[in-house]
């Protein structure tokens, strides 16, 4: 089987947060947007899950008054999720038998365990164990994974669902 690996699903739930953070689209249409690009590479993932992984997130920052830095908080975490696997532990986006972002037999996405691991983030975030994105820093800077530049790419338009 073709299932996405754990930490592209988790990007997809924080970058339909902040999509949805940015423009005045729906958020399940955002979702189905994602998950449009993501079926040319994995098995299909449910509109419904992203979109309730990516509303738990946008709870959680609502309970933490996170105004304005909300889609900074969702972009850092978008930005440790791809740069390390663990705690200073950087990902290799490129191996010599494959790449990060190759799909993987067992589905590893588990929409508690991405909120947690936001959740996670963000207190690592306020502890100074976890860093912020660098300045200006966007999805489509990371040039070594297909997947994610599809992610960076997507344009939703709310009338492509109609």
């Amino acid at each position: 089987m073709n299932f996405i690996p754990k930490w592209i699903y988790e990007v997809a739930c924080a970058n339909t947060a902040l999509i949805f953070l940015s423009t005045q689209s729906r958020i399940e249409d955002v979702a189905r947007a994602h998950v449009q690009s993501l079926e040319t590479f994995y098995n299909e993932i449910p509109a419904e899950e992203l979109v309730g992984v990516a509303e738990e997130l946008l709870r959680f920052l609502d309970e933490l008054n996170a105004g304005d830095t909300a889609t900074e908080l969702l972009t850092g975490f978008c930005f440790n999720t791809i740069t390390y696997e663990s705690a200073n532990k950087p990902r290799k986006l490129k191996g010599l038998f494959g790449s990060a972002d190759d799909p993987v037999k067992l589905k590893e996405n588990i929409p508690d365990v991405a909120v947690k691991k936001f959740k996670a983030y963000i207190y690592s975030l306020r502890n100074g164990v976890a860093e912020i994105q660098p300045h200006g820093w966007k999805l489509s800077h990371v040039e070594e994974s297909a997947v994610i530049k599809e992610i960076a790419a997507l344009d939703v338009n709310p009338l492509d669902f109609l």
